[in-house]
């Protein structure tokens, strides 16, 4: 089995990229909302005033979204179609395009999924056939959990789309938990968890999707996107294809 790595590393990660695009974030605020010298404000301040520009994509990002995903490959057989789960994450933009609805963006990004489903019954009695410990074992579930760097490409379109292409690489971790009636009570209270394994591996990840912000969400963008992760090593058998919908800003 792949070596544990903690689940806590993940957490950091995220928070370490978020933390950045903070700061990306604000330097450029505060560059673009203060002129540089009493010259620069003479000239704005007797300048014809203009129509206000629409807002241009964001410089950082962070989202939000629930999940809906199916399982691909081994895990087909394993588990029940399908399972639901969220995901959180974010970056910060490392090009600029030139015009508000048109060019494109790149960013470097953060993803974090969560997904959970349970393991049909066929699956689980196989299981049960190969493990005596598991002979009162009722019902199982799968847990997958992703952390992944991305770098996605964002294309600006006339009446506020923005489809984008997101891919990467990360970890991921595929764990699996047996529920039923206690064989030994002095160990175990009844009704408990019986049994558990996991298994750690890298992830490759790649997908689309396509961001909406009207005017009267000044900012704050709606977006549906659909993924697929693909694990190596002891989890090249796991494949997920989640569908997501949620918010970013």
């Amino acid at each position: 089995m792949a070596n544990e790595m903690p689940s806590h590393c993940a957490v950091v990660s995220v928070a370490v990229l978020l933390f950045l695009s903070a700061i990306d974030c604000c330097a450029q605020g505060t560059s673009q909302d203060q002129p540089q010298d009493a010259s620069e404000r003479s000239t704005e301040q007797s300048s014809v005033v203009k129509p206000q520009e629409p807002p241009r994509d964001h410089s950082c990002t962070v989202d939000a979204a629930g999940i809906f995903a199916t399982p691909q490959g081994q895990d087909r057989q394993n588990f029940n179609h399908g399972g639901w789960g969220f995901q959180g994450g974010g970056g910060f933009a490392v090009t600029r395009q030139a015009e508000p609805d048109h060019g494109h963006t790149w960013y470097v990004t953060a993803n974090y999924l969560y997904d959970k489903f349970r393991v049909r019954s066929s699956a689980l009695a196989t299981a049960i056939s190969k493990e005596p410990q598991l002979a009162g074992a009722q019902s199982a579930h799968g847990a997958f959990s992703a952390v992944t760097l991305d770098p996605l490409i964002r294309f600006a379109l006339p009446r506020h789309y923005s489809p984008y292409l997101v891919g990467g690489f990360g970890w991921l971790r595929r764990g699996i938990g047996f529920n039923g009636a206690n064989l030994a009570p002095p160990l175990l209270p009844s009704a408990s968890s019986l049994y558990r394994v996991a298994s750690n591996s890298g992830v490759f990840d790649f997908g689309a999707g396509i961001n909406f912000a009207p005017r009267k969400l000044q900012g704050v963008m709606l977006f549906t996107e659909g993924r697929m992760y693909h694990g190596t090593a002891i989890n090249s058998g796991s494949t997920l294809v989640p569908i997501s919908v949620g918010v970013r800003w």
